[in-house]
């Protein structure tokens, strides 16, 4: 592999994570809590199914991170860079196989990491809370992700590293 195609690889993936970052920072805080509805589930959907667990993983990990220090909730980034890259991994690593299974394994991989963290965080009693947020969020991401993608298949063939 040359370098320019490492650099533009380099630089696609720093592109999508800003895009994620973005779709973050666009939120809709919780009145009385620590936690906000984003549309940055769409976004990394989006990634993963288009590019694969490489992208989908690091971009999501990343973009939604840099998003929670931007916002005031650097507690929650280290989190958010596990949970959001392991969402983003697990999507495009199953897309292959069947978009909306990989969307609905990769949305329990979010709600399951981020309701045991605001619960161990904050109280038990913020679970719920959390959790119909991130049922929500995911929803709502996985209808972007089944929406979009079609428009931007054939857009985007040939720009990811080709592996899942």
């Amino acid at each position: 592999m040359d370098n320019r195609h490492i650099a533009r690889r380099v630089a696609l993936g720093s592109v999508l994570a800003a895009a994620v970052a973005l779709a973050t920072l666009l939120h809709i805080p919780m009145p009385g809590m620590r936690i906000y509805f984003n549309l940055g589930e769409g976004v990394i959907y989006t990634i993963a199914i288009l590019l694969g667990a490489r992208y989908g993983g690091l971009c999501g990990g990343i973009g939604a991170a840099m998003a929670d220090i931007v916002l005031g909730y650097p507690l929650w980034a280290p989190l958010t860079l596990v949970i959001k890259g392991v969402e983003g991994y697990v999507v495009g690593k199953l897309a292959p196989s069947g978009r909306l299974r990989a969307i609905i394994l990769g949305a329990l991989v979010m709600i399951a990491g981020y309701t045991s963290s605001a619960g161990i965080l904050y109280g038990w009693k913020v679970a719920p809370m959390e959790f119909v947020t991130d049922l929500f969020q995911t929803g709502i991401g996985g209808v972007f992700a089944m929406v979009f993608v079609p428009v931007l298949e054939k857009r985007v063939s040939g720009l990811g590293n080709g592996k899942r």
